[in-house]
C-alpha cells in the first residue's frame, strides 16, 4: 500500500486533484482496455429500460438516466455499470494503489457508480460541472474531508488535443459561482480562464474531490481516447446512491456479481447488502442482507 505524503494532501488541498503517474501496472490497462473495446462493439439488452424513457430507448431521459451503452452524445461512447459487463473491471475496485488515497481524503468510501468514456474525432468540450458544493469540501487539523470523491484510470494517451480532463485547479474552494461571472456560461473547455488540461498516459490515474468544476476538452486528434470512472461517495451520504432507478440499475450490483469480489471490495460496495432497486430488474431479486 502507497503511503500518503505531506505534499500529496497539499497538492490535492491545494488543486482540488492529484495524479498518480503509473498507477495501474500495465498489463491490467491493456485487458481494461480490451473490455471496453469489446463492450463498445456489440449491442447490450437494455429491455430493462422499457417504460423509463418518453420514445425510443435510444433517447436519453430529461432525468439523465443512461442506458448501458450510451451513444446520445456524438462521437462519443459511454457504458455503465461496468462489473456488469465483465470481471476484469473489479479490479479497479479497492485497487491497493487507490484505496490509501480515499482512506485519507474520506471516512469511509463507497463504490457507487462505474462507467467509461470513449472520445473519438469531433468530439467537443462538454459543460463545466461539479458534484458536490465547495461547502462540503472542508480540512480540520490537517484531516481532508471530500464525501465524494472520483478516481479517473486512464486507458489510452491523454495527450494535448485528446479530449482530456479539463478543471479550474481550486475552485472546490470557490466563493463565486461561474454563472454570477460569466452569464450563460459563455466559455467552454480550454477557452475557460483559468482552465488546464489533465494530461497522461495508459495507467495514469487522476483522483479528484468532485467539488471541483470541471469539464473535457475538444477531441481533435484521430485516435480513441478512453478513461474510466470510479466514483466514491461517504457512507454517510449514500441517499444520492438510491434515490431512482437509473442508480439502482448502474450503481447497484447483485449477489451473482458480489459473490465474486475480494473482501477489501465487498468492504467499498457494503452499501449494496442494504438496498434494494426500485423495480424489477436483473438480480433485484436476490437477497442482499448478511451475504
Amino acid at each position: 500500500m502507497h503511503k500518503v505524503t505531506q505534499e500529496d494532501k497539499f497538492l490535492f488541498d491545494l488543486q482540488g486533484y492529484l495524479i498518480l503517474r503509473g498507477a495501474i501496472e500495465s498489463e491490467l490497462v491493456n485487458s481494461l482496455d480490451w473490455a471496453v473495446v469489446e463492450n463498445e462493439a456489440i449491442e447490450h439488452d437494455e429491455s430493462w429500460a422499457e417504460g423509463l424513457y418518453e420514445g425510443p430507448l435510444t433517447e436519453r431521459s430529461k432525468h439523465g438516466k443512461h442506458l448501458t451503452k450510451d451513444t446520445d452524445i456524438k462521437n462519443q461512447v459511454r457504458l455503465n455499470g461496468l462489473p456488469r459487463l465483465n470481471p476484469i473491471f473489479d479490479c479497479l475496485i479497492a485497487h491497493p494503489a487507490i484505496v490509501p488515497y480515499l482512506d485519507e481524503f474520506m471516512d469511509d468510501p463507497q463504490l457507487v457508480n462505474t462507467w467509461s468514456i470513449s472520445k473519438y474525432e469531433g468530439m467537443i468540450a462538454t459543460g463545466w460541472h461539479h458534484g458536490l458544493s465547495p461547502y462540503d469540501y472542508s480540512v480540520r487539523e490537517e484531516k481532508i474531508v471530500s464525501p465524494m470523491i472520483n478516481v479517473v484510470t486512464m486507458l489510452t494517451p491523454n495527450h494535448p488535443g485528446d479530449g482530456c480532463f479539463a478543471v479550474l485547479p481550486g475552485s472546490h474552494k470557490k466563493n463565486f459561482f461561474m454563472k454570477d461571472c460569466w452569464n450563460d456560461f459563455r466559455y467552454s473547455g480550454l477557452d475557460t480562464p483559468g482552465a488546464i488540461e489533465i494530461t497522461g498516459d495508459p495507467g495514469d490515474v487522476m483522483i479528484f474531490t468532485e467539488a471541483l468544476i470541471h469539464s473535457g476538452a475538444n477531441k481533435t486528434t484521430a485516435r480513441r481516447r478512453t478513461t474510466l470512472q470510479y466514483n466514491h461517495v461517504d457512507s454517510n451520504r449514500l441517499s444520492a446512491a438510491m434515490r431512482d432507478h437509473h442508480n439502482t440499475r448502474h450503481f447497484w450490483m447483485p449477489t451473482s456479481i458480489r459473490k465474486r469480489f475480494t473482501p477489501e471490495q465487498l468492504k467499498m460496495t457494503n452499501w449494496m447488502n442494504y438496498t434494494i432497486p426500485d423495480r424489477s430488474i436483473y438480480g433485484a431479486q436476490e437477497s442482499k442482507v448478511g451475504q
